[in-house]
């Protein structure tokens, strides 16, 4: 027996396309202006990346979380992983919008991700 198509279904797909969508925009976007500009200048300037290991592009992510999460619990300056003071004196203010950009549109799709999978959509 075929499934039957609801509105909600075709919603959810639009909503979950779009999410993903502007997820990828940003998440390129951050990493290739903001990500690529402050290695190279930490580079330049101290001849190390503030990483030490990249798993998959979750450097974009430390990155971003660094930018836009104020210092305290959930951004520790002293990271074993990662130099977020290093990274957060090198951003720059636009940094700091494409960084929130692209985290809003993550838990964005995250969101819409796991409503559809609670909701039975997916």
């Amino acid at each position: 027996m075929s499934k039957v198509y609801t509105l909600e279904d075709y919603i959810f797909v639009s909503l979950f396309l779009t999410s993903f969508v502007l997820l990828a925009i940003f998440w390129i976007a951050f990493a290739r202006i903001s990500m690529a500009r402050i290695e190279r200048d930490i580079k330049r300037d101290l001849g190390t990346r503030p990483a030490k290991w990249d798993g998959i592009g979750a450097r974009a992510v430390w990155y971003s979380h660094a930018i836009v999460v104020p210092l305290g619990k959930w951004n520790l300056p002293n990271d074993p992983l990662f130099a977020v003071e290093l990274v957060r004196k090198y951003a720059k203010p636009k940094d700091k919008t494409l960084g929130l950009l692209f985290m809003i549109s993550g838990y964005s799709f995250l969101i819409v991700g796991i409503s559809g999978w609670i909701m039975g959509i997916v």
